[in-house]
């Protein structure tokens, strides 16, 4: 063996729900399971033994949307969230001290403010940021990555002024009464600014890149769904996953979902299960809406705060069809941004339209995020055989603000209904989107299983799920969503030796309290990525 974990409580999320004692790894895959003398028979001298100490030990965690690259290079920029930032005034205040550190003409760039989160409650304008500097141009994300706010030096350079028009699938923000653009940039608007941002170099991406890894490892995560594979912000990311693997230090596993632009440019020259067991193509990643939190997703009915705004679809139904088609005929499993109840009509029939046209029993399209969820769209997933990837996140960071300004006290029942899901026999995944929530499996977890939200209430409690449920969501139906479970999601014998060693068992926690567990260790393929000072490895 080349490590055995002895003394734990080996959960292996198997169909059976067998529990082992300890478990071992060789040449990169699970080799053995049983008691602690069946394990330790194959110690060799070399072999990495880890004593649990009576410690959970779980399959690996499988993060099935985030954006692991986006996050890394999230931590060179400002940090322009709240918290810390309590109003408009801390972020100007945090952008000058890095625009003073900056030669003039550079950019100085931020990421994650929310407005609703904002004391202003409004986003940044132009105006706010030329008070930082109009010699720099400056860049601030939202949150959500579905907007962002430039001062009037990076507008001039992005050539948008009063007569530019908006771009399909996006807006121009405006001050009131005036065509004069406020800064904001909307949706696809967005672009205009994120092609001419200045590149990050090599070293810097590459610095960003192990900073986000160390963390997600720390998380307990040995597998990753890169939920938009691209190039935009100054990053290649595709090339990014391809030097890391190289270069060797790439220490968890990646399923690229290629953005559709990166897809038809490279003339769909990379298939669906292109790579290996590091780096492989899942499918493609289509967007059909924007944000809740953001007021772009497109939903049925008005937002609750805004009589007048429905959020509007990226594509088109036509549009939308002809490019699941496509990818359809060309074997990719496809996975749909879709947020608002809207975005879900047009996303399922999209799918069905392709599903007729071509039937395919397995395809495993899915939907991600899935937010204003209605009963009948549970029931036309589960005709079609769609996953829905809930971010149920949401539930404690926006649901008290989902129930009162953006959805209202009605449709914020069909907010992420993971339990209605899995009554009707679906297998649902669960996600953080990262880095629009932090990365942590086990928080996900717990947002499924408890629904609190950052007030201490319980958002729809029937939409619960029970424990194990929730860890399924993130390990056996995730592998499941990328067509994995066949080497990975469970602690099965033949299977890749990906797990993480917990130092609290959430089977014996109260389900509001998982998100707190820390992680003691995380293995991929058998080689201990992550560990913390208090675990006994020999």
């Amino acid at each position: 063996m080349d490590l055995i974990v002895i003394n734990g409580r080996v959960e292996t999320m198997d169909s059976a729900g067998s529990v082992f004692e300890a478990v071992g790894v060789k040449d990169g895959k699970l080799a053995a399971l049983g008691t602690n003398s069946d394990v330790l028979a194959g110690r060799a001298p070399g072999t990495t033994v880890i004593d649990a100490a009576g410690r959970a030990v779980l399959p690996g965690f499988i993060e099935p949307h985030n954006h692991m690259v986006g996050f890394g290079t999230s931590l060179l920029e400002v940090d322009v969230k709240t918290p810390p930032n309590r109003n408009i005034g801390d972020i100007v205040e945090r952008l000058r001290e890095r625009a003073a550190a900056t030669p003039l003409g550079d950019w100085v760039r931020g990421r994650g403010y929310d407005d609703t989160g904002l004391e202003d409650m409004r986003h940044p304008n132009r105006n706010d940021l030329d008070d930082v500097s109009t010699e720099h141009p400056i860049m601030i994300v939202h949150n959500s990555g579905h907007m962002l706010a430039a001062n009037s030096r990076a507008l001039e350079m992005a050539n948008i002024h009063a007569e530019t028009p908006d771009p399909p699938g996006g807006r121009i923000g405006r001050f009131p009464g005036s065509p004069q653009p406020d800064g904001m940039l909307y949706e696809t608007a967005q672009s205009a600014v994120q092609e001419i941002v200045r590149t990050y170099d090599e070293q810097e991406i590459r610095k960003g890149f192990i900073m986000a890894q160390d963390e997600y490892l720390r998380q307990g995560v040995t597998t990753i769904h890169d939920a938009g594979v691209g190039r935009g912000r100054g990053v290649d990311i595709l090339k990014t996953y391809q030097q890391a693997r190289r270069e060797g230090f790439l220490k968890f596993r990646v399923n690229m979902f290629i953005q559709w632009a990166l897809l038809k440019e490279l003339d769909f020259a990379l298939q669906s299960g292109f790579g290996d067991e590091w780096v492989r193509v899942a499918g493609c990643k289509l967007v059909s809406d924007g944000s809740i939190q953001g007021i772009t997703a497109a939903l049925r009915e008005p937002y609750f705060c805004d009589d007048s705004e429905k959020g509007w679809l990226i594509y088109e139904q036509e549009e939308l069809n002809e490019m699941v088609m496509t990818l359809h005929e060309r074997g990719y499993q496809i996975a749909t941004h879709a947020n608002g109840d809207a975005a879900i009509d047009s996303t399922l029939i999209a799918y069905e339209n392709a599903l007729r046209a071509i039937p395919k029993a397995d395809h495993r399209f899915r939907i991600e995020h899935c937010q204003v969820c209605h009963p009948e769209h549970i029931d036309k997933m589960r005709e079609l055989g769609v996953i829905p990837d809930f971010f149920a996140n949401h539930v404690y960071f926006w649901g008290d603000r989902h129930r009162d300004r953006f959805l209202g006290p009605d449709r914020v029942r069909n907010l992420d209904p993971v339990g209605s899901a899995v009554q009707a026999g679906i297998k649902p995944l669960l996600h953080s989107d990262c880095p629009v929530t932090p990365v942590s499996p086990l928080f996900c977890i717990q947002s499924a299983a408890a629904r609190v939200t950052s007030s201490g209430e319980v958002l729809n409690d029937p939409e619960r799920i029970s424990v194990r449920q929730a860890i399924e969501t993130m390990t056996v139906n995730s592998a499941r969503g990328s067509f994995e479970e066949n080497v990975k999601g469970s602690l099965e014998l033949g299977k890749l030796g990906d797990l993480v060693v917990l130092n609290q068992d959430p089977f014996a926690e109260a389900p509001k309290d998982i998100g707190q567990i820390e992680v003691a260790a995380t293995v991929v393929g058998g080689q201990v990525m992550y560990n913390d000072d208090e675990l006994s490895i020999g």
